[in-house]
């Protein structure tokens, strides 16, 4: 091996002795934010090597079986020809989508998954799991490379299916759809002799695999089943249902998943379902009015702000100014442009019925609300828009909400999903399935 001093390196060193005084510790920062820290008597010397060709254990799902004594993964693995040893891991496919480079493979392998291993497997057993797998369900094998020198580099995947489990007898959920609105719907649903119970969960048509591929890694899913016993509501009798709080003339699909006395899970159901269509054909017009003014010095002060549609009104979208930053920076075309774009992240951009909204203010400050609507065949109206001022103090009415261009929303949301989703994150760590396994 030829050992180099690097110019750049030393470079690097020599720079950072311009910055501190005596410095004594060698800090080796990666891109992925992860460091690793030297104390710099100890170092005998830096240097760079290059190695070539890929470093990874490729590895191959052989076959599955569980029973007893639990479950069995028949695997090969192959070490490239400058692979040293390697770490194995099996993990739901969630987990592994989540994983997205070397790096995350590594470090996740690192904290979860097995002892180094050092050589190659022909059809070896994979026994031990902590973990039992889950029936009809998604899993990813994944190793992580490592070279001479002990550097993970490169991972490899491999992907199969448990097999689905035989159910007791046939659960099935009958459903009907009672009844739909423009913010609301009703189901029926009623379970046959052969369903311990059932869990049902509505979802904006198409996003029910986005949920489960955005949170399955972070709270367990295995599979979308898990998801909805997990996020529904759950019964064993005959329930009637109502959604509210829905948007008008948009798709929704229900998904409805029994299980047998077991546990086991029937095949998914799905109704689907469009809420009525909200407004008229007329010119779509808003009115906006003042509210309470309110907080206080240590949580920040908020304008409430009432915006209400005519009847010919779709769908709307509200916004409050600083007077001095919409005549400096935006004017009514900027403003105009801003609400008239779709905005999918913010799931209060589109507003049905009546807005009250409480947006965070300073007192004794000049802002402009502003509103515009579309009608049913998605035709803009005018622009409508209130001048005001705050109070000087609490208690005072303001005259005819903190950011220098559009005012946060002060929001409490309770009892959903979205306000149930952060908590549930602090209580989750990710689990390991491996902490027991063998491989022979």
């Amino acid at each position: 091996m030829k050992r180099l001093f690097s110019l750049l390196f030393m470079g690097i060193l020599c720079l950072s002795t311009f910055a501190q005084t005596n410095p004594n510790r060698l800090i080796v920062m990666e891109k992925s934010g992860q460091y690793k820290g030297f104390l710099v008597e100890r170092i005998d010397s830096v240097f760079f090597i290059k190695q070539e060709g890929r470093v990874a254990a490729d590895v191959t799902y052989n076959s599955y079986s569980t029973g007893e004594t639990g479950d069995t993964l028949w695997v090969s693995v192959t070490r490239t020809a400058t692979c040293e040893s390697f770490r194995i891991m099996c993990v739901p496919s969630t987990v592994a989508n989540a994983l997205s480079s070397d790096a995350d493979v590594a470090r996740y392998l690192e904290s979860y998954g097995s002892d180094k291993m050092w050589q190659d497997y022909q059809n070896a057993q994979m026994t031990g799991f902590a973990t039992p797998f889950v029936a009809d369900s998604d899993y990813s094998l994944l190793t992580i490379g490592y070279d001479a020198y002990g550097i993970a580099c490169s991972s490899a995947r491999a992907d199969f299916h448990t097999p689905a489990k035989e159910v007791i007898g046939n659960p099935y959920v009958n459903y009907t759809v009672d009844e739909v609105g423009t913010t609301q719907f009703t189901l029926t649903f009623t379970p046959n002799e052969y369903v311990n119970q059932y869990a049902y969960c509505a979802f904006e048509a198409g996003t029910a695999e986005e949920q489960f591929a955005m949170w399955g890694a972070f709270m367990g899913f295995a599979n979308l089943g898990d998801m909805i016993k997990a996020w529904g509501v759950a019964s064993d009798k005959q329930e009637t249902y109502t959604w509210t709080d829905m948007n008008p003339a948009t798709d929704y699909e229900v998904y409805i998943q029994a299980w047998d006395a077991d546990g086991t899970y029937a095949d998914l159901i799905k109704a689907s379902l469009t809420t009525a269509t909200l407004g008229g054909d007329g010119v779509a017009e808003m009115t906006i009015t003042l509210g309470d003014f309110g907080g206080n010095e240590d949580t920040g002060y908020y304008q409430t702000v009432v915006y209400t549609p005519n009847d010919q009104v779709a769908l709307h979208r509200d916004m409050t100014i600083e007077k001095t930053a919409y005549e400096s920076e935006w004017g009514e075309s900027a403003v105009m442009e801003y609400l008239k774009a779709d905005n999918d992240n913010d799931p209060y951009w589109n507003q049905y019925g009546v807005d009250t909204a409480l947006w965070t203010s300073s007192l004794g400050t000049s802002y402009i609300a502003f509103s515009i609507a579309q009608n049913a065949n998605g035709e803009w109206g005018p622009l409508a828009q209130l001048e005001y001022t705050t109070p000087t103090s609490v208690g005072a009415k303001p005259s005819k909400v903190k950011v220098e261009a559009v005012p946060e929303r002060v929001v409490k949301k309770t009892g959903t999903i979205d306000s149930q989703i952060p908590a549930l994150l602090k209580k989750l760590t990710p689990k390991s399935n491996n902490r027991k396994v063998t491989i022979e």
